[in-house]
């Protein structure tokens, strides 16, 4: 006989006998995409694009790097710091357009990444060489950069895990995971003590089910401290509660495996080879930020942020479609934030 469908890879299974056969979703969705043996970005992740699982705006175009660049030029900013920079293609396109030469005498900009992927260090290292420095964690960074920074981070926030959850019959319910006869099976159990959320304001309205950045969240919280000025900007697909769940509210938990994009029991089908993602709730993003002493400048589509100097961007195939309102000009949003 062959395994069941949805049997998990044979390394997960110590970990759900160590929670009693029981894993909460988003300590499943850690696993699947950080265990460093067969995590999903520790092993692989080696190249964004056509072959890759998904491209990111930068691999496509510069157009987000000329917007970036054009603020960290007109801050009192001199250190950067991108946060996930994958494949480098952000970094390198904002160091070719804040070179020297285009900046003022006074004006000469350090560039720091904060990458955990092995494979990825390894390309930034061969891509940027000593344009920029490489630190294990954003703490590093910012005492590297004497805590004032522009930080960046470009499809980050959809990589951190979730915490799932339900309304049903009245009763909020939060997903786990068990294995029975072989197989990954969702269980719905009440979840106790609620993380800190404005997606739970309305969540009574109607039936739905929402996902909490909630590791986001305490990673943040982590090394904000250590942030005393600068700027954040923040860019991710996802948007404000009502937006979410208004065009899906049954959730937007989903997997990318070679550009294919699964849900439903497919979630389950390649864990540690296939990517698994969640919509930014920038609602959240706003409350973390502002309760940790952030403020918010602004949150905008990125057509917006990207057309704020529209007679300066080619009308190229690629630029359309990154700002088209209809797809990822909308789907993609910008928060600007800032301390100090």
């Amino acid at each position: 006989m062959g395994e069941p469908e949805n049997a998990p890879p044979h390394w997960l299974n110590s970990h759900f006998a160590k929670a009693g056969n029981r894993l909460r979703f988003d300590r499943f969705m850690e696993l699947c995409l950080y265990d460093e043996k067969n995590g999903y970005y520790a092993q692989n992740i080696t190249s964004v694009g056509a072959i890759g699982d998904f491209s990111t705006t930068p691999a496509l175009s510069s157009l987000l790097a000329d917007s970036l660049s054009r603020s960290i030029a007109d801050s009192d900013l001199h250190d950067v710091i991108e946060i996930g920079p994958g494949a480098g293609h952000l970094a390198a396109q904002i160091l070719s357009q804040l070179r020297p030469s285009l900046l003022s005498f006074r004006k000469r900009i350090r560039y720091h990444l904060v990458e955990r992927s092995p494979p990825l260090r390894h390309t930034l290292q061969k891509r940027l060489r000593r344009s920029a420095r490489i630190h294990p964690n954003v703490k590093c960074a910012l005492e590297a950069a004497g805590g004032r920074a522009f930080i960046i981070s470009n499809e980050l926030v959809d990589a951190f895990p979730v915490r799932v959850f339900r309304n049903s019959s009245e009763e909020v319910q939060e997903l786990f995971l068990s294995l029975k006869n072989g197989s990954l099976t969702e269980e719905w159990i009440s979840p106790g003590l609620l993380p800190d959320s404005t997606q739970f304001e309305t969540f009574h309205d109607c039936p739905q089910r929402i996902e909490i950045h909630e590791s986001y969240r305490s990673w943040m919280e982590q090394w904000l401290p250590f942030f005393k000025k600068g700027k954040w900007v923040t860019i991710d697909y996802g948007g404000t509660t009502s937006e979410i769940h208004h065009r899906r509210p049954h959730g937007t938990l989903r997997a990318y495996y070679h550009h294919d994009c699964l849900t439903g029991p497919d979630l389950y089908r390649l864990p540690g080879r296939q990517d698994l993602t969640a919509d930014v709730n920038f609602d959240d993003l706003i409350y973390w930020g502002e309760k940790a002493g952030l403020s918010t400048i602004r949150l905008v589509t990125q057509h917006e942020y990207c057309l704020t100097h529209p007679e300066n961007v080619a009308d190229t195939p690629e630029n359309q479609f990154l700002t088209d309102l209809s797809g990822a000009g909308s789907a993609f949003k910008v928060l600007e934030q800032e301390r100090g």
